[in-house]
């Protein structure tokens, strides 16, 4: 495994423990949420969208939520290019999907008002409302 994404792995539980999510925007300029964001653009330079998107499938300390995020704001995938590990998928309805699964719920109102605001973006931005 590359060290980065073993990097990214470890950041992602740090900002769990540290009570740092994913479109907790209040939280963007701090030092933590700028370092994953960072990682993860680096990553996607080093060993391609494809792979990075892969991280869709982790389901602790959000793992999925933050790459997909990243994959969308940043990596900049094609509206027709298949996610590997899913073999149906588009990469960005994979990522979209696993955002809007409810796993971030019991987060407070306005993160999950935040979420719900980035996802109309995002989905503007791919043309897929």
């Amino acid at each position: 495994m590359n060290p980065k994404t073993t990097d990214f792995l470890f950041g992602c539980k740090n900002l769990y423990i540290l009570g740092i999510h994913p479109f907790d925007f209040s939280k963007s300029d701090s030092k933590e949420y700028k370092a994953i964001i960072e990682l993860g653009k680096q990553i996607i330079q080093e060993i391609g969208l494809q792979k990075f998107a892969s991280f869709v499938g982790e389901y602790q300390y959000r793992v999925g939520i933050w790459s997909s995020m990243i994959t969308l704001d940043y990596g900049k995938p094609d509206l027709n290019e298949i996610l590997e590990i899913s073999g149906t998928n588009t990469i960005i309805s994979a990522c979209l999907d696993k955002i809007e699964q409810n796993e971030i719920n019991e987060l407070p109102t306005g993160i999950i008002a935040n979420k719900k605001n980035w996802i109309k973006k995002i989905k503007t931005c791919y043309n897929t409302v």
